[in-house]
């Protein structure tokens, strides 16, 4: 990637720059983040824009994954190395300005919305926008709500496509890393051309993308399992290895129940069963080689992604004020993400009583045994076949790996008109715009449980003497198989076929946008420019639906029970923006205000109001001041409004714990305040929980249909500095400095478990605290009377965000000859840096704020820069892009103890070259241009980030959304011009 354009302002002055010495008129463009089309030096606030060049030379085959690598750019919510753990959305990338949340970013495509590729948020996945069809992209940061509307609370991504394309382009690439994997093929066909005798233009696009995985055995670092040696009292970013799984492939099993005495019996790798409890008399034979299992072997770290493009733009002068206009695209993405085969639990399938019991009724009303059960394991169990249990766990190995398959289908077709008001010269425009997103997911190596334990209740034969049958004669009906748990491969296929049970997943997104806008002139200033304004209309309807399978709704596969999620909603929105050049060419160069209203009325929470003002000075014409302050909101998204809620079993700390009769306080009165709590003080002294009690509290952690919008202020001040002095000397050069500051107040967070507990009973109104509706404890005389039996949480307005930092951008060209050096040739130097400030979050009012500035993800200081040498027909750039030492976010580590352990990663610098070649021209009709580059060239290796702490992404060992954890890879292509 290539930032010789650091900010719009600064590429732009400089192009006026080489406009006007070449005697032409500078071209007024629509600038994001502003409807008003205006000479590029207005520009009133910070906006980082990358052209197709640089795009090119950052050779990446995903934008998402070019964005990313701008310091305004936080980690993504979902990317190709991050999101295998995550079914629903392996492979998905987005965008994230600010590290707000790739929610509160707003991505345009020609200034108008793109649908969501995530269900239930309007977070656009960025596999869906063809690369080579981009001729520019504009990244606005904060305050442009006001002019495009709700979610562009952290800023605003433009993408900006080819409409006026002639000829054809054929591009080939092909990449691969050290190691031999995470190929990836890219072919891209482009053309297009004139027609009408100039007054239309068709330019079409055809790609082809496939991005092969990287799996966790094929690194050194993360070929085995491994933890972070904090937890043994080492480094933080040492790994302790191996921290194999204790689910081996052959089962453990314990017997327990009144005549249990706790035995512990497993597999050695030579199929021998042994007794730990037995054989060593106080249950320390080592037997982690028997027991471990390595779930590296199976994982990814890049998810596989191919990808087919197509897109279409269609501009045709039907009058001659009148323009038609015509987009289309269409993206079809499949993703497989991989992990290791299912761990099963004995628990997850007998949840009332843990395991499988040691003897239950045949179909012939007799008491009997699972035949499948080994001989010492059945020797020490009991004589109560009533209580007597036998546990398990086991890695379901016969099953092969689990993973989701995911097929994304995105079409988006935009239709309109514009033009000019005779006499008036203003100009409209009128526009239909349609997206639609599906996506088919099926994920493998799941279970039917109540299959599960249908097979698990098996007799003999009585018609196959030798054979085995399943006890229930409705299960055998449905073909059910019994099943063997014990040993290395015991499940047979046929056994396998009918507990296995694939999750499916069916999504739907569609947005519906018509808008209409109308721009121009309304009166000359006298000390200034034209007073222009821009004002337009709007009516906007979202609308998504995630079906589930039956199990997966019911809870009876592998995972917990997760509804169906569906709603929709719609809004109609007006804005009026003003621009007033009040001083121009007067003492000052320039001085200017402009400003942008919209007025929004959601059928969900109701009006909101957006506003910003924006400044520019200009004292001369080589200096610019800035600044701009602006209201922006978020309306809630269609998960946080419309989910049921997915159920959850997680370890609260319940505050009535430990409370007695002279516990003070308000959380103590509420607590006594309850029956159940209330019994079991006066009959042992105290309510204090069994271990029992505290594990595994169920709820559902869902929406909320009374949410109501988000609210951000958001200021920016900065300078633009572009001498022209150096121009005559072949020397173009710009600097800019920008100071911003985001506020979100009543952030949409979801409440934990713990916090809806602390907030309902430190409450002095309980139990009229809304919260505590969502408390459900065991009724007095119930078994564990007063204990928690569910506790319910979801989305509230509870939160808030603060961020602020230091932009810079520098760029400069220096024509080496025309500099009198005798060099040939043109070298740039483009660099964007951003100082991170602050970066604080509120979970809830009141609390404490999480300071996240230097953390891994937030660096206090990031940058990107590159250098480009041009000489004839040869192109090469350099760059390198640098994230600062960074601490790591966990909350068990205080700055204490940071004294004693190494809490924090070293600088990273990541290192890019490419070499490009024009061959001369071999005919008249064509051309070849070739390339070669290298990514990560050194091969920097990431920080190690073990398992089980904040920042570690499963698989990966480190935080694979920050850092690369690829490695060094090498890339050749091609590229033709006819």
């Amino acid at each position: 990637m290539t930032l010789a354009a650091p900010t719009a302002l600064a590429q732009q002055s400089q192009d006026q720059l080489a406009q006007a010495d070449a005697g032409l008129e500078i071209e007024e463009i629509v600038v994001t983040g502003s409807r008003i089309s205006r000479s590029s030096l207005t520009a009133p606030t910070p906006l980082t824009v990358v052209d197709s060049q640089d795009i090119d030379l950052g050779a990446e085959v995903n934008i998402g994954e070019f964005l990313s690598q701008l310091p305004s750019v936080g980690v993504s919510t979902f990317s190709r190395t991050n999101s295998n753990f995550d079914i629903n959305n392996s492979g998905v990338q987005t965008v994230n300005l600010r590290n707000l949340g790739s929610s509160r970013t707003l991505v345009l495509v020609n200034g108008r919305r793109f649908v969501s590729g995530v269900p239930g948020s309007a977070a656009v996945d960025l596999n869906s926008i063809p690369t080579a069809m981009i001729e520019r992209v504009d990244v606005i940061t904060g305050g442009a709500a006001a002019v495009y509307g709700s979610d562009a609370v952290a800023g605003v991504v433009n993408f900006v496509t080819k409409d006026d394309f002639e000829g054809m382009e054929v591009t080939g690439r092909y990449e691969t890393t050290d190691e031999g994997d995470g190929e990836e093929k890219q072919v891209d066909v482009l053309v297009g051309g004139n027609f009408a005798n100039g007054r239309g233009n068709a330019t079409a696009y055809f790609g082809y993308t496939n991005q092969g995985a990287v799996f966790s055995r094929d690194r050194e670092r993360t070929e085995v399992d491994s933890l972070s040696s904090v937890f043994f009292g080492g480094p933080v970013f040492g790994l302790s290895k191996p921290q194999l799984s204790s689910f081996p492939p052959q089962g453990r099993f314990d017997v327990f129940g009144t005549g249990g005495v706790g035995d512990d019996f497993t597999y050695l790798p030579d199929g021998t069963l042994v007794n730990n409890f037995s054989t060593n008399g106080d249950g320390d034979l080592d037997l982690s080689d028997a027991n471990g299992f390595n779930r590296s072997a199976y994982r990814t770290i890049a998810v596989p992604t191919e990808r087919f493009l197509s897109s279409f733009n269609l501009n045709f002068q039907a009058h001659e004020r009148v323009n038609f206009f015509l987009e289309s695209t269409y993206a079809r993405t499949e993703t497989q993400s991989r992990l290791e085969p299912l761990p099963l639990d004995g628990r997850d399938i007998f949840q009332d009583t843990g395991g499988l019991p040691a003897q239950y009724l045949n179909s012939a009303g007799d008491m009997i045994s699972n035949p499948f059960v080994p001989q010492p394991i059945l020797d020490a169990l009991g004589t109560d076949g009533a209580s007597d249990r036998i546990g398990f766990v086991r890695r379901l190995a016969e099953f092969g790996p689990r993973g989701s398959s995911n097929e994304r289908q995105t079409f988006r077709v935009v239709a309109g008109l514009e033009g000019s008001i005779p006499g008036l010269e203003w100009d409209w425009d009128v526009s239909y715009n349609y997206g639609q997103t599906t996506q088919a997911q099926i994920s493998q190596g799941q279970i039917d449980r109540q299959s599960f334990r249908n097979a698990l209740f098996a007799e003999a034969d009585p018609d196959n003497p030798g054979s085995f049958r399943c006890v229930d004669a409705d299960a055998r009906a449905e073909g059910c198989v019994p099943i063997n748990i014990f040993g290395f491969d015991s499940i047979s296929a046929d056994a396998l076929n009918y507990v296995s049970a694939n999750q499916t997943r069916q999504a739907r997104i569609e947005q519906n946008v018509v808008q209409a806008n109308l721009t121009g002139g309304l009166v000359d200033i006298p000390t200034g420019g034209t007073l222009s304004f821009a004002a337009g209309v709007e009516y906007r309807e979202e609308e998504s639906r995630a079906v589930n399978d039956s199990l997966t709704r019911r809870g009876l596969n592998s995972s917990n029970r997760s509804p169906n999620v569906a709603g929709s909603f719609d809004v109609v929105e007006g804005y009026l923006e003003l621009d007033a050049p009040i001083l121009v060419d007067t003492f000052v160069d320039y001085f200017g205000i402009s400003g942008a209203v919209r007025i929004s009325d959601y059928s969900t929470v109701g009006g909101t109001e957006t506003y910003e003002i924006r400044t520019e000075l200009a004292p001369v014409n080589w200096v610019r001041l800035r600044g701009s302050y602006s209201r922006a909101v978020r309306a809630p998204n269609i998960d946080e409004l419309f989910d049921p809620g997915t159920q959850t079993f997680s370890q609260v700390a319940d505050p009535c714990d430990g409370i007695d009769a002279s516990s003070t306080g308000t959380i103590a009165e509420n607590c006594r305040a309850n029956a159940g709590i209330a019994d079991r003080i006066a009959q042992d002294g105290a309510f204090n929980l069994t271990q029992a009690e505290r594990q595994g509290t169920m709820g559902f952690i869902g929406g909320n249909p009374d949410l109501q919008e988000e609210t951000a202020d958001t200021f920016t001040g900065g300078i633009v500095i572009a001498p022209e002095w150096f121009a005559d000397f072949g020397i173009r050069t710009s600097l800019t400095a920008d100071y911003f500051n985001i506020e979100v107040d009543d952030a949409i967070f979801a409440i934990s478990q713990n916090n809806v507990l602390l907030e309902c009973y430190s409450d002095p109104n309980f139990p009229n605290n809304p919260l505590c509706d969502n408390i459900t404890r065991f009724g007095a005389g119930e078994p564990n009377q007063g204990a928690l039996d569910q506790v319910d949480s979801g989305a509230a307005n509870v939160g808030s965000l603060e961020t602020s930092g230091l932009d810079f951008g520098f760029d400069m060209d220096m024509d080496l000859e025309q500099m009198g050096l005798p060099v040939p040739g043109v070298f740039s130097m483009g660099a964007v840096y951003t100082h991170l400030i602050n970066y604080d979050v509120i979970n809830l009012p009141g609390s404490e704020p999480d300071s996240e500035e230097g953390e891994i993800g937030s660096p206090k200081n990031a940058f990107n820069v590159n250098f480009r040498y041009l000489f004839d027909n040869w192109t090469f750039q350099w760059q390198m892009r640098y994230l600062g030492r960074s601490r790591i976010e966990d909350t068990d580590l205080t700055d204490a103890d940071c004294l004693d352990l190494n809490c924090y990663t070293g600088a990273e610098v990541i290192n890019d070259i490419q070499l490009r070649y024009q061959l001369p021209d071999f005919t008249d009709v064509a051309s070849i241009e070739i390339y070669a580059g290298a990514e990560n060239l050194f091969d920097n290796k990431p920080p190690l980030i073990g398992g089980g702490l904040t920042d570690n992404v499963t698989g990966t060992a480190t935080a694979a959304g920050v850092y690369d954890a690829i490695g060094r890879s090498v890339y050749f292509g091609l590229r033709t011009r006819f």
